[in-house]
This record gives structure tokens, C-alpha cells and sequence, in this order.
């Protein structure tokens, strides 16, 4: 790692962070900033916020999902994704599939409502998913997503050293 580069510099002894060459600062302030407007922005809109936002996603990828599967696959917590799909219950968005009455767990659908509101919804994702990549060119969101699906495999294998 180039000195220019490296995400801390030295005070005698001490390691002090240097933000601007932190990754993890950037990642956590730009997901949160992603976040917070987005929710605001859903919730205004369209009456649900970015978590019931991301179930929705993940059962539109799916079709027929469990709650366990949308918090595995979004890595979101498995109470924040019960209490998003009750509301979106609730709302007549989301419902059961009804296989079997004693079926554990639950599979669950989009309704026909959830459908219209899933592909309303997208649209205005995808608009700020371009208004994101303002003034990247094509090849640097390709080398852009190539680095992040790296860090996130690297992720996955610091995840993995804290639960061994």
C-alpha cells in the first residue's frame, strides 16, 4: 500500500485515521446519506420507507420468499425485516402464499398492489441510481462495480472470522 494512500498517519507512536483514504468512512457515510434520503423520499411518495423498499425487491427477485431469505440476501436484520413485512401485510402489499396453513416458515408474495407499487417504485430507483453515477463513464462504473463486488467478498470473509 503507497504511503499516499495508506488510511492512517502517524503522530509520534499513535495511528491516527485519515478519513479521506478510510474506505470504510466513505462507505459508511455514502450508505447512510443513500439511505436516509431515500427513506425520506419512499416514505413520502409512496407510504413505506427503504427497508419495506428492499423487501420489496427481494420479492420481486424471488417471487415466493421467507423473511429469513430477504434478511440473508439483503444482509438486514431479521427483526427490521419482520416488522417491514407486517406492515407491508398490513398495507395489502405483501401476503402469504398459502401452501399449507401450518407451513414455518411463511413463504410470501407480492400482491397485485404490491406488484404496481414495486414497479412505480423502481423507476424512481433507477433514477437516482443514474443521478448517483453522474459523471462516471462507462468503464468506471464497470471497474467501480468490479472493486466493489470484491470488497463485499472481503466483507463476507471479515463477517466470517467474527462468527468463528
Amino acid at each position: 500500500m503507497s504511503t499516499d494512500t495508506q488510511p492512517f498517519t502517524l503522530a509520534g507512536d499513535q495511528k491516527i485515521l485519515d478519513l479521506e483514504n478510510y474506505c470504510t468512512f466513505f462507505f459508511v457515510v455514502i450508505a447512510n446519506r443513500l439511505s436516509r434520503g431515500a427513506s425520506a423520499h419512499y416514505r413520502r411518495e409512496y407510504g413505506v420507507g427503504v427497508v419495506e423498499w428492499r423487501c420489496l425487491v427481494s420479492l420481486a427477485m424471488e417471487k415466493n420468499t421467507t423473511a429469513a431469505r430477504i434478511s440473508q440476501t439483503s444482509s438486514m436484520n431479521k427483526s427490521l425485516v419482520s416488522r417491514a413485512l407486517s406492515k407491508l401485510e398490513e398495507l395489502g402489499i405483501v401476503e402469504d402464499c398459502k401452501t399449507s396453513s401450518k407451513r414455518k416458515p411463511r413463504l410470501l408474495k407480492l400482491t397485485n398492489q404490491g406488484l404496481d407499487l414495486y414497479d412505480r417504485m423502481v423507476e424512481d430507483t433507477l433514477k437516482r441510481e443514474t443521478d448517483l453515477r453522474a459523471g462516471l463513464s462507462d468503464q468506471d462504473v464497470d471497474n467501480l462495480l468490479r472493486m466493489l463486488r470484491i470488497l463485499m467478498r472481503n466483507s463476507d470473509t471479515l463477517d466470517q472470522r467474527i462468527k468463528d
